[in-house]
């Protein structure tokens, strides 16, 4: 772990406090879950704001589409960024400006405006995600990397879940403007807490900086497509996602229509799936060995799918319920173990390079899957179009068995009687597979 020795800037107790690497890894989650929860805060809030302006359903996908895809489109260029920068500063910079543009978005109530400071604040958050990643082996150990992941992921969902509720309560108690400005605190919040974390990331020299910054923003998706575990891994994720990401648009149609249930039952619907992921962060993703991650991604897929369709062939409420909440736990472990198996194959001196490309290419599969949810579902219905994501799911996933059970007993096998994997340098790994 890289911490600062710097007693004459920072005051010793501070010092003493972040160095538990506990207490460190609980400040950076701890505020991450609080800037999720303002991120939600801000999507509700100014979704109901466009609602109240009469703006039309147009404006509102533009609206949620522009807070997604500048991790899509930009993620990936400015990627050599994560790669370059001290993580600690590139996160305290970044969300410095995250808080000012959130403060914008409190003050202005033109629409265009909006959507582009909305896309300004993806752009943060797609240097932040990815340099958060890098920072987590500094915080915890390389040994302890997956709890550390699974940690965060924790605090994200759990700020998912309070932030559409919280938003909800104070635009109906107060304007919406209070919700906006919450999220801009957030930001703040997140600023203060890194700059009080006397902990550091070195960029790693890999010999690429005299190269272009196209070439260099390539070698992310260079090094996860020249790994084939990384390449089959990322693909097959993505192929599901496509029509797991069905169920954003479909299970309103399918709640509503086939399950005849009520608002409220919609709303325990929902908060089901995300229940399923903080349960699988907190009781499963950091237990798993490394090793077992490639058969953790075929398994997860797997129940994602037979979910999905159980639940559109058997129209049952608690039935539905149990669903979506395995559908969320299987959501959560897709995502923890594609971070697991990048940190452990790609060299450091491009893994926040790979963390931003292969972020991409999940949510751009996640875009196109929504998309596709709504004419799935005007033409089959909710059911159908559930049942079709459940199929198109279960058969990605089982596609990539060959080479990802294959992975996993690989390694298996190269692990001593102990079970302690042995070591090997990890562009060594990259070059082999």
């Amino acid at each position: 772990m890289s911490y600062e020795d710097s007693d004459e800037t920072w005051p010793c107790q501070y010092l003493r406090m972040f160095r538990h690497r506990n207490v460190a890894l609980l400040v950076v989650a701890g505020a991450y879950g609080l800037s999720s929860m303002g991120d939600q805060m801000a999507v509700v809030s100014l979704t109901l704001r466009l609602h109240d302006q009469r703006q039309s359903g147009w404006v509102i996908s533009t609206l949620v589409i522009a807070s997604v895809v500048p991790v899509v489109v930009v993620g990936p260029l400015v990627a050599p960024l994560v790669d370059r920068v001290e993580s600690r500063r590139l996160i305290v910079i970044a969300t410095a400006l995250q808080t000012l543009v959130a403060a914008g978005l409190a003050m202005t109530r033109n629409v265009a405006v909006t959507i582009g400071l909305l896309i300004l604040l993806g752009v943060g958050l797609a240097l932040v995600s990815p340099a958060l990643q890098l920072l987590v082996p500094q915080l915890i150990g390389d040994e302890q990397a997956a709890r550390g992941y699974a940690r965060l992921e924790t605090f994200r969902t759990g700020g998912n879940i309070a932030g559409p509720a919280l938003a909800g309560l104070l635009v109906a108690q107060f304007d919406g403007r209070l919700a906006l400005l919450i999220n801009a605190a957030t930001f703040a919040v997140m600023t203060v807490a890194f700059l009080l974390l006397p902990v550091r990331r070195d960029p790693v020299s890999d010999g690429s900086t005299g190269k272009g910054w196209l070439a260099q923003a390539y070698q992310g998706i260079g090094v996860l497509a020249g790994d084939r575990l990384l390449r089959t891994a990322i693909g097959t994720l993505a192929c599901a996602i496509i029509f797991t990401a069905m169920l954003n648009v479909a299970r309103v149609f399918f709640i509503r229509d086939d399950l005849h249930a009520s608002d409220a039952g919609y709303g325990w619907l929902v908060t089901a799936h995300t229940i399923g992921m903080l349960l699988a962060s907190v009781l499963l993703a950091g237990r798993i060995p490394l090793r077992w991650q490639p058969r953790v991604l075929v398994c997860a897929g797997g129940l994602m799918g037979t979910a999905l369709f159980v639940s559109a062939s058997v129209p049952v409420f608690t039935i539905a319920m149990l669903a979506f909440v395995l559908t969320g736990m299987a959501n959560s472990l897709q995502g923890l173990a594609i971070r697991n198996l990048i940190h452990d194959r790609v060299p450091p001196e491009a893994r926040g390079r790979a963390f931003a490309s292969s972020g991409a290419a999940l949510n751009s599969a996640n875009l196109t899957g929504t998309a596709l949810g709504g004419p799935a579902a005007s033409l089959m219905g909710g059911a159908g179009a559930l049942e079709l994501a459940g199929v198109g799911t279960l058969a990605a996933s089982l596609v990539a068995v060959p080479v990802l059970v294959r992975a996993s007993k690989g390694a298996i096998e190269q692990t001593d009687p102990a079970g302690v994997e042995v070591a090997e340098d990890a562009s060594d790994r990259v070059s082999d597979s």
